[in-house]
């Protein structure tokens, strides 16, 4: 009794990589004063937000995730950088620093996810309600 056996193999790649890079703004010398920072982490997690992979930004702030298995991912980048003793935040959103990511065999390679940090603009706003009592108004 002579079995036959049946293979299918894909035509697309089983592995993707993910790359990036984080930068921060700040805007001592103008718009275009940017720097990128050495040994920041940047984490992987799976769908079930269970931890995968982290890696360490390079000398020129990039990153990336090599022979990542084709899934959908969630990258979380620093919610913050603390340097020389001012804070810079995401500038996408105060609180977005987490980002998803999937790779397919139609998409294998997501090579721009970059991170951008800036200052936080702050002010005081000063004003008065207008009713028969001036009350200051602070935002």
């Amino acid at each position: 009794m002579e079995r036959e056996k049946q293979f299918s193999y894909s035509n697309g790649p089983i592995y993707g990589t993910i790359k990036g890079s984080i930068q921060i703004q700040r805007n001592e010398y103008g718009d275009d004063d940017v720097l990128a920072l050495h040994g920041l982490k940047v984490t992987l997690l799976d769908a079930d937000n269970q931890w995968v992979n982290e890696d360490y930004t390079d000398d020129n702030g990039a990153f990336a995730f090599l022979g990542t298995s084709l899934k959908s991912y969630t990258v979380v980048f620093p919610e913050a950088i603390d340097y020389r003793n001012q804070r810079f935040l995401p500038e996408s959103s105060e609180v977005q620093y987490q980002f998803p990511v999937d790779l397919t065999p139609e998409k294998p390679r997501v090579n721009n996810l970059h991170m951008r940090y800036g200052l936080r603009q702050t002010g005081m706003i000063e004003g008065y309600m207008m009713n028969t009592e001036a009350q200051s108004i602070s935002a």
